[in-house]
């Protein structure tokens, strides 16, 4: 809770409501601003009917083909998807290349692949051709599909095998990875999508939570070029630290403020005596239960730990710019120009 809701709480039990509007008299913009939040997060969302359906397509359609041209002997595998498409977070790519995560469960134990590369090996020559590109990478397979030499979408095939609790097997290397890197990891997708969407009761609450992780993972396809935290790290920073935030007086949401209290937040978490040493983990809350940012270097989590805390100085300066339009502006310039500018009227 921020310490101006505690002291409003404060005075207003006291019967000092009149005194506690006083002391947080400074302007802040965080009302008016809302519906450019909301429009924003119109213009950046993945659409949940027209481009679900297009990439479902496509799913389908690459999973047929896989069940047909497996070898003959391959275990049967059933598919659930997973991801930001699985748990509504969704961000429209700033390049077009739209991607969807497929968990694919062979009907088999890991000890009938000892080396889990080679089954990895065997969906990506199932489903090589000319017009798209198959890659098998450490935690997937990945199948880019192309348009005039260009990607146009990819679809990342999460390999598990089947246990006999609740949990899958991850299938985990690449085809040159030494031994120790060819591994059957344990895991909890379907967990994880549901704990990340059940995260808050409140339907209002909840949908505040989506599009503040959506707001975060636009500003990380602005800002960095490379070595961007993943976005697991950040759907997962908010399912650990965000806070939904309303008005104070009408419940109205306030997804500025949220924003801005989520990052500064997150900046406290960051551990160490100084730099490059300081880090932020980040844990997975199923299993491995592992850092989910471990792979980042230290000149990238110090790259974004700067970026953050730019970004949460920009946010309070928007919140409490001169005027609507320079505080609009502060924020195209954090988000990119899909934040709408709002030009005030002279008159």
């Amino acid at each position: 809770m921020s310490l101006e809701k505690i002291v409003r709480l404060a005075l207003v039990g006291a019967g000092a409501a009149l005194a506690a509007s006083t002391l947080f008299s400074r302007k802040s913009w965080a009302a008016e601003l809302q519906p450019s939040f909301e429009d924003f997060h119109g213009r950046i969302k993945l659409d949940e009917v027209d481009e679900k359906r297009k990439l479902a397509e496509k799913r389908e359609v690459l999973l047929r083909e896989l069940r047909d041209k497996l070898p003959n002997g391959t275990p049967t595998f059933s598919y659930f998807n997973q991801g930001s498409y699985s748990m509504h977070t969704g961000v429209a790519p700033l390049d077009g290349n739209y991607d969807i995560d497929v968990g694919v469960v062979f009907d088999c134990r890991k000890s009938e692949y000892p080396d889990p590369v080679v089954l990895k090996s065997m969906v990506r020559d199932a489903l090589q051709s000319g017009n798209r590109t198959v890659e098998i990478r450490r935690p997937c397979v990945t199948v880019t599909y192309l348009r005039q030499g260009a990607p146009e979408y990819h679809v990342d095939l999460v390999l598990y095998a089947r246990r006999d609790d609740d949990k899958f097997d991850l299938a985990k290397g690449k085809e040159h990875s030494t031994k120790s890197k060819r591994v059957w990891e344990v895991s909890e997708p379907r967990k994880l999508t549901e704990l990340v969407t059940t995260r808050f009761i409140d339907a209002g609450d909840q949908a505040q939570y989506r599009r503040c992780i959506r707001y975060l993972k636009r500003w990380r396809d602005q800002q960095f070029t490379k070595g961007a935290p993943v976005s697991i790290g950040l759907t997962l920073a908010a399912y650990h630290w965000f806070e939904p935030s309303k008005n104070f007086w009408n419940d109205d949401y306030r997804d500025i403020t949220a924003l801005r209290e989520w990052v500064e937040t997150i900046l406290e978490h960051f551990e160490g005596a100084g730099e490059p040493s300081r880090r932020l983990q980040i844990l997975l809350p199923v299993a491995p239960r592992t850092d989910v940012l471990l792979d980042m270097t230290a000149l990238q989590m110090s790259n974004m730990e700067k970026k953050l805390r730019i970004l949460a100085a920009e946010l309070n300066a928007a919140e409490h710019a001169g005027s609507l339009e320079q505080a609009s502006e502060i924020l195209a310039g954090q988000f990119g120009e899909d934040f709408p500018v709002l030009v005030c009227s002279a008159g």
